[in-house]
């Protein structure tokens, strides 16, 4: 179902190109690529997450972790200034509901502010049609995030795409068409738990969408009554939530701006100030004084948030460009050679961060001499943002298992050939036979 009633006004042309750039910016991000790599990809299956030019590999989550605390901790603090920005103004739901109600609109045949009195049944069947066609294009640039966008669309085509991919793409379509045409401002009213805990984010200073009544009470027709509202229900009428503003602040208030535009509208026709329904804090509208910005919950947000960048930086500056795993091979912990000697097998695993292949030497160090590393290729080719296990063994000194103790600490040694001096230890150990010792 389409809005009852458009509206158009400065808010409405502002949150117009709000949604274009924030449409436009969604579309376009899986398909950039900074040097030769994907802007944003969340490669699941290669274990690697691309953001904005970092490569996030499983053990360094808590990048990813940062990331999201940090748009949230931005989130409260800009709810705690601005109230429900997110909402009106950035949230997809509200983003995509705006697109799905214009195209409608267009389709239908609105001329003005209100609906046809009668739509045709093609026009009916070709705004969902329509709308349809906008919901698989919404899921497939949302598995391009997770897909190359390239790779997806050369499958489609092709029609080898997976059926993982496949799957995905069309429930998110489908979920994006029952969301955006059918349930729309539904989810906000009663899905979304960000309109559960905003009152706890916000206070008597943020800033809200509100009525100021005592300049609109009482309300009535112009010349009956000494209060600016007349009563015209303009504000109800284009609430995307059905919601009555004059009535106060409340839940379901999304802060789309549009009760303003249409007030806005009367007022100018009255010749009368715009601002009866406006951008204001409460504290404000109750006459309580001017507004504070500078408060305890306001500066406790911009420090958490000051934090968790400042944490994120530190931890990108103090990155190493390589990492080495090391773990015994449990289903061939011990081993004896052919010559007697004892062997222990081991599989490493060598991440290479940079952004370039690179070659890493391995070499071994120990506690006890006489220790001997026999690996199947050494040095180790890495290509760029990428890990390669190998699998090696470690042989000890010939009567080794006679004198020698049940651990001996062992030392890989990961050296790249072009950065000798940037080597890389990992401590394990050499275990006898009948010793479960891990690494």
């Amino acid at each position: 179902m389409i809005q009852a009633r458009a509206v158009a006004g400065r808010w409405r042309q502002l949150r117009w190109w709000a949604d274009a750039g924030l449409v436009a910016t969604l579309f376009a991000i899986p398909w950039i690529r900074v040097g030769g790599e994907p802007l944003v990809l969340l490669d699941i299956p290669a274990r690697q997450f691309h953001v904005f030019g970092l490569v996030i590999f499983p053990q360094e989550l808590y990048f990813l972790w940062l990331l999201l605390a940090g748009a949230a901790l931005a989130l409260f603090l800009f709810t705690a200034l601005f109230g429900r920005l997110w909402c009106g103004w950035a949230c997809p739901q509200t983003v995509f509901t705006d697109l799905f109600a214009a195209v409608g609109r267009r389709i239908q045949g609105w001329g003005g502010p209100r609906p046809p009195k009668r739509v045709a049944l093609w026009r009916r069947v070709a705004t969902h049609g329509v709308w349809f066609a906008l919901s698989m294009t919404i899921g497939f640039h949302l598995v391009g995030y997770f897909v190359p966008p390239q790779e997806l669309l050369a499958g489609l085509r092709a029609g080898t795409l997976g059926p993982s991919a496949t799957g995905f793409l069309v429930v998110i379509g489908v979920l994006a068409y029952l969301d955006f045409a059918i349930v729309r401002q539904t989810f906000c009213t009663l899905l979304c738990p960000y309109a559960r805990f905003q009152g706890v984010l916000m206070d008597p200073d943020s800033m809200v969408v509100g009525y100021d009544p005592g300049r609109g009470e009482p309300r009535g027709k112009k010349g009956t009554t000494e209060g600016d509202c007349v009563d015209c229900g303009l504000c109800v009428q284009v609430c995307p939530t059905d919601i009555d503003i004059r009535h106060g602040l409340q839940l379901s208030c999304i802060a789309c701006t549009q009760c303003i535009d249409a007030c806005d509208g009367v007022m100018e026709r009255l010749d009368r100030p715009r601002g009866l329904i406006a951008y204001r804090s409460l504290r404000d509208l109750e006459g309580e004084g001017a507004t504070r910005v500078l408060r305890p919950r306001v500066l406790i947000y911009a420090v958490l948030l000051a934090v968790s960048v400042g944490s994120f930086g530190y931890l990108l500056a103090a990155r190493e460009p390589l990492d080495l795993w090391v773990s015994h091979n449990r289903t061939a912990l011990v081993s004896r050679m052919a010559d007697g000697r004892l062997g222990n097998a081991f599989t490493l695993r060598l991440e290479n961060r940079a952004r370039a292949d690179r070659v890493f030497r391995l070499r071994l160090e120990g506690d006890a001499p006489g220790f001997e590393l026999v690996a199947g290729v050494n040095p180790i080719d890495v290509a760029a943002t990428s890990s390669v296990e190998a699998r090696v063994f470690v042989l000890a000194p010939a009567g080794y298992d006679e004198r020698g103790a049940a651990r001996t600490a062992l030392r890989f040694v990961l050296e790249p050939v072009d950065a000798p001096d940037r080597n890389l230890v990992r401590e394990t150990h050499f275990l006898l036979g009948g010793s479960r010792g891990g690494a």
